[in-house]
């Protein structure tokens, strides 16, 4: 039996494939924040640059905790969750998140207090590397997350940590680039270059992670149809093809050549928008192996 002649069921026991339905918006919001203000903070951080550093700070402790909070229901059970980090992504997950709120706000405090909170050379390097590795770690830890899932074959690549490393890349270097022209600060001249060639690399990765799933498991095949053909097919293309690569790589390009305020606003809206999108529709589609209704009701017992 192709994948095509198989439909989605409507409940796990029924013929088809069916769909993942306990990851919702919330945990997309917070896989989305987090991976897009650990970007901008690594970015901000090895460019010297205390405002984008504040703002990725704030967008990964306030908004992807507040987002996985608001997802977990009881929310004061959150630390059942760390328990483990030796087997538990998730654990990993929130040990990283916690390094980075510590080592973060160390590195902070001088920047916006002044230098009487500045800590010794050698304690101000350990707090670097660790906001730096606690913030790669929350950048693609997401994407082993979903991958340890075993059931949702479209998730079962190691390819999906680093599409999701590569995105929150580009998605810090956006924002990044987008602060710097707000306030009227001089940009370092590889962060347009930087942004340019991870629009292309994401483009590439995300092919190459398409074609993985066209040789993988029926589940995989049938997701991808749905991407390609199927309900997806015009939020997958339409924006996160052509609004969040295509427009924003054009754009961008334009913007170099042409200073508007508008210009960088716009250009920030359509790539967030394509990495948005690229998160729900990666967490939307997923879909279990198709299953056979249970024999005792084929009996009508």
């Amino acid at each position: 039996m192709t994948t095509q002649s198989v439909g989605i069921a409507n409940h796990r026991f029924a013929f088809g494939y069916y769909r993942q339905t306990f990851w919702n918006w919330l945990i997309g919001t917070a896989f989305f924040l987090g991976g897009l203000g650990a970007g901008l903070f690594v970015l901000a951080l090895l460019t010297d640059h205390t405002a984008g550093m504040l703002v990725g700070y704030l967008i990964v402790v306030v908004g992807k905790n507040t987002a996985h909070l608001l997802f977990l229901g009881r929310p004061e059970r959150f630390w059942r969750a760390a328990m483990r980090p030796d087997r538990s992504w998730i654990a990993r997950g929130i040990w990283a998140m916690g390094l980075f709120a510590v080592s973060g706000l160390i590195l902070l405090l001088p920047r916006v207090l002044g230098p009487a909170w500045q800590l010794s050379g050698w304690l101000n390097g350990a707090a670097t590397a660790v906001a730096v590795l606690s913030a790669v770690v929350i950048m693609f830890y997401d994407g082993f997350v979903m991958n340890s899932s075993p059931g949702v074959a479209f998730w079962r690549t190691r390819l999906l940590p680093l599409l999701l490393l590569m995105y929150a890349t580009l998605g810090g270097a956006t924002l990044s680039l987008t602060i710097r022209e707000l306030r009227g600060e001089a940009i370092p001249g590889f962060l347009p270059t930087l942004e340019h060639g991870l629009l292309v690399v994401n483009f590439v990765l995300l092919a190459v992670y398409l074609a993985r799933m066209n040789r993988s498991l029926p589940a995989a095949r049938e997701t991808l149809r749905q991407w390609l053909s199927g309900p997806y097919a015009r939020v997958f293309f339409g924006l996160v093809l052509l609004v969040g690569l295509l427009a924003t790589l054009l754009l961008s390009v334009v913007q170099s050549h042409v200073q508007a305020t508008g210009l960088v606003l716009l250009i920030a809206a359509c790539e967030l928008t394509g990495d948005f999108t690229l998160v729900m529709v990666l967490l939307k589609s997923g879909l279990f192996p198709r299953q056979t209704a249970l024999a005792y009701s084929a009996r009508g017992i």
